[in-house]
């Protein structure tokens, strides 16, 4: 299993995993009257318990599922075919997963806005929905039942092969607007999550969004991304490329992220004539990591005389490549800047130093 390209693709696809939540009403719905009423906020949270199981292909294997959720909060313990155990509990406040194999807890705490620091079911439906609205033909394909209930099936087809986000199947509750089963066919994976079960009038105990930590467990603290000064990238980094300030371009902020194997990711975030224009990001490459083979949708390009990697969907682009040692990356935030744009950008970087 390649776990560098399947962990990337996963990265990519994230967006994906949602569940819808909204208001039940009657009637005859068409697609895009079935999403909006999905993506509405419920007036309050909803309380159950459920099971379902995921199957994720080459990025993860297959695994089942249990989840308990009350007043926004939720616990997930996921045992996968492998062996693995991980629980998951967000209380409101902090986010703690606990591998049960390996004896490691993570947490994060959520600030001050408590669960408003995460994306919400909607924001991550629509956030999808809004991918796709462009690239794919949406249509309902019928209804079915799924864990006993009953669901409309919505299906979202790609309108070309060649796309990190392939088509996607939806199964949405009638009652609940819980979507009840996905599958997606997306950066050459297949993905399928099913309810098997799901009880509304489950009575669920505040003591299950609490873990019970063992003493001798390794606990490491997540970090969310913190803002930085030039001087702090200078002294991680030493000398690197970045994209100068000019015709317009401002760099607004540099904010640093903890990724793999706890190193050290500074994103520079650009902003022209008072409007988001794009992020580069920069980290020291390892020199030990083999080389990667381009998921679906990504090709190959020559950037600075690099090899490097292009990803232009309708919604999404970006330049990948390493040079003198660093990784680096342009995204856009400009919906209306081409791959073009992106590579002229990369010509134009300098060394700061």
């Amino acid at each position: 299993m390649n776990w560098n390209k399947s962990l990337r693709a996963a990265g990519l696809i994230a967006a994906l995993t949602f569940s819808l939540v909204g208001c039940n009403t009657e009637g005859s719905y068409s697609p895009q009257e079935i999403i909006d009423q999905a993506l509405q906020e419920t007036k309050e949270p909803l309380t159950y318990y459920a099971e379902y199981k995921m199957d994720m292909g080459d990025v993860g294997g297959k695994a089942q599922v249990k989840e308990w959720t009350k007043d926004g909060k939720r616990r997930i313990e996921t045992t996968a075919e492998n062996g693995e155990h991980i629980i998951s509990v967000n209380n409101g406040s902090q986010v703690i997963i606990y591998d049960v194999v390996k004896n490691t807890v993570h947490k994060m705490d959520l600030g001050e806005d408590g669960l408003d620091g995460f994306q919400s079911p909607r924001d991550q439906a629509e956030l999808i929905f809004n991918i796709v609205k462009d690239t794919h033909d949406v249509k309902i394909d019928g209804e079915e039942k799924i864990a006993g209930r009953d669901t409309y099936k919505i299906v979202a087809k790609a309108k070309k092969d060649d796309t990190l986000i392939g088509d996607i199947e939806v199964w949405v509750d009638k009652k609940t607007w819980v979507t009840l089963k996905t599958i997606t066919n997306s950066a050459g994976n297949k993905m399928i999550t099913e309810y098997t079960k799901m009880d509304e009038n489950a009575k669920i105990d505040d003591a299950q969004f609490t873990i019970d930590i063992p003493k001798d467990a390794k606990v490491e603290e997540i970090s969310g991304s913190e803002l930085v000064k030039m001087d702090t990238v200078k002294g991680e980094l030493g000398e690197f490329l970045m994209v100068p300030e000019e015709n317009g371009l401002t760099l607004e902020q540099i904010s640093l992220d903890k990724g793999i194997e706890n190193r050290s990711e500074y994103t520079f975030s650009y902003a022209k004539n008072g409007q988001e224009d794009i992020s580069v990001t920069v980290f020291k490459a390892n020199s030990k990591a083999t080389k990667e083979e381009p998921i679906l949708g990504e090709k190959e390009m020559d950037i600075r005389g690099q090899k490097g990697t292009v990803m232009d969907e309708q919604n999404f682009r970006c330049i990948s490549w390493q040079e003198n040692g660093y990784q680096y990356s342009i995204f856009l935030a400009n919906s209306k800047l081409t791959i073009e744009d992106l590579v002229a950008y990369a010509k134009q970087m300098t060394i700061v130093k």
